[in-house]
C-alpha cells in the first residue's frame, strides 16, 4: 500500500500547473472544490506540497478578478499566516 503523500503532491502539482495557465485561473477559483483543497494543502507536513500550493495560489492571485474571492475563502488567510509562522520558526532555528 502506498502512502497518501505522493498523491497529495501529484494533485497539488497538477493544480499548480493548471493555475500557471492564465486561461484557467478564473475557472479554478470558481470551482467549488479547488480553493478549499488548496487551503488544505497549505497545512500539509510535506514542504513540497505546501510550496506547490503557495505557487498555485500566487498564480491565481495574478488574476485581479480572483483576489477578493481568494481573500474571502474560508481558512485562506489563517492558513497563510500559519505557513508564514512555520517559515519564521525554521528561519530562527537555522540562524542559531
Amino acid at each position: 500500500m502506498m502512502s497518501a503523500e505522493p498523491d497529495a503532491l501529484a494533485v497539488v502539482n497538477q493544480l499548480r500547473d493548471l493555475a500557471a495557465d492564465p486561461m484557467n485561473r478564473r475557472a479554478i477559483v470558481q470551482d467549488q472544490g479547488c480553493l478549499p483543497g488548496l487551503i488544505l494543502f497549505l497545512d500539509n507536513p510535506n514542504p513540497q506540497v505546501v510550496y506547490s500550493a503557495l505557487l498555485a495560489i500566487r498564480y491565481l492571485a495574478e488574476c485581479r478578478a480572483n483576489r477578493e474571492k481568494l481573500k474571502g475563502e474560508l481558512g485562506m488567510m489563517l492558513s497563510l499566516q500559519n505557513v508564514m509562522q512555520k517559515f519564521e520558526l525554521k528561519l530562527k532555528r537555522s540562524c542559531h
